[in-house]
């Protein structure tokens, strides 16, 4: 039987995470300027977003290579973060609804 105290506690933890979280799962534009500017440009130029033969031409699809690239790049970075960058590229350079 679990104490009063920690099931306080569980329930004080749980509602500070919901409130805490973002409301929607889109990413922050300037969010993901940011982080893209920071550590996508120091391997890459934005002219990779517009070849022809570029890997990506759905949002799914870009997502899946920033998926792909904070990894490999061991950046470690949140959901919130891959949807920010997914969104600022879609917006930005892809011209594809997110």
């Amino acid at each position: 039987m679990k104490s009063p105290v920690l099931t306080a506690l569980t329930l004080a933890a749980g509602a500070y995470a919901a409130l805490s979280a973002p409301t929607s799962f889109a990413g922050d534009l300037s969010r993901g300027k940011s982080l893209h500017d920071t550590f996508c440009i120091a391997c890459h130029s934005p002219v990779v977003y517009q070849r022809k033969d570029r890997l990506a031409d759905s949002y799914l699809e870009v997502r899946q290579q920033v998926e792909r690239w904070q990894g490999n790049a061991r950046l470690r970075w949140s959901s919130y973060d891959i949807e920010s960058v997914t969104d600022y590229l879609a917006d930005k350079y892809y011209k594809i609804p997110y």
